[in-house]
């Protein structure tokens, strides 16, 4: 039989030791890649910054007029599951506004949560190469609509389907020529603060105000009418 004995650590030890495991806490929390990016929850808050991103123009996918008001500059991620809620709500809000606002996606892929969503926005940018704007938001709504088939053949699936040539799209995603637009894109929303998908930045008026994650759509209007 042995016998065991219990360490009692004396109160100033303790205290010693609590403070080792926080600032090694600390140190972990701050040398996070930067890269590493999640998918927001609906309702996260809006942050009490501003952004500053490049005007929207003709060069982007846009639902709307680029002379709106107001746009919704929207970062997104087409394996996201929160970027799939929001859409539909973005979409109410342009469809309701009567001309006053519009919506423009941007690429925000989150490749180190989700594997496939560089991918769907390469295939996204081959179909807007062929089929033109019109083409490019029905490859997303296709996209958002069912997540759950989100795969190389998928994406072929869709493209051929809205009427791109196979060979054509096939050829586009395999040169990846787009991989530095993607790029541009998620390095603006990162560089503006946006640290997850949906980022949204309501644009006009003169003001950038960022909108992080998927907000209800009362929430966007709020943001919407405080410009």
């Amino acid at each position: 039989m042995s016998e065991s004995k219990t360490l009692e650590l004396s109160p100033s030890v303790s205290i010693i030791i609590a403070g080792i495991i926080i600032a090694g806490a600390i140190v972990y929390t701050r040398t996070l890649p930067p890269g590493a990016a999640q998918a927001l929850q609906p309702g996260t808050q809006v942050p009490a910054t501003t952004a500053n991103v490049r005007a929207p123009s003709a060069a982007d996918h846009i639902v709307g007029s680029l002379s709106a008001p107001v746009v919704l500059i929207e970062y997104s991620d087409f394996q996201c599951p929160f970027c799939s809620r929001v859409h539909p709500t973005l979409k109410q809000i342009v469809d309701e506004s009567n001309g006053q606002i519009a919506w423009v996606y941007r690429q925000f892929p989150l490749e180190s949560i989700h594997p496939n969503a560089r991918p769907a926005a390469m295939a996204s940018e081959c179909v807007a190469e062929q089929l033109g704007n019109d083409g490019f938001w029905k490859f997303a709504d296709a996209i958002f609509a069912d997540q759950s088939k989100i795969s190389a053949d998928y994406f072929v699936q869709t493209a051929v389907g809205l009427g791109a040539d196979k060979a054509k799209f096939n050829a586009c995603v395999a040169s990846n020529k787009y991989a530095g637009r993607i790029d541009k894109d998620a390095g603006e929303a990162t560089q503006n603060g946006g640290n997850g998908t949906p980022y949204t930045v309501v644009y006009g008026k003169g003001k950038q105000v960022p909108v992080s994650g998927a907000l209800p759509y009362e929430q966007f209007m709020s943001v919407i009418n405080g410009l």
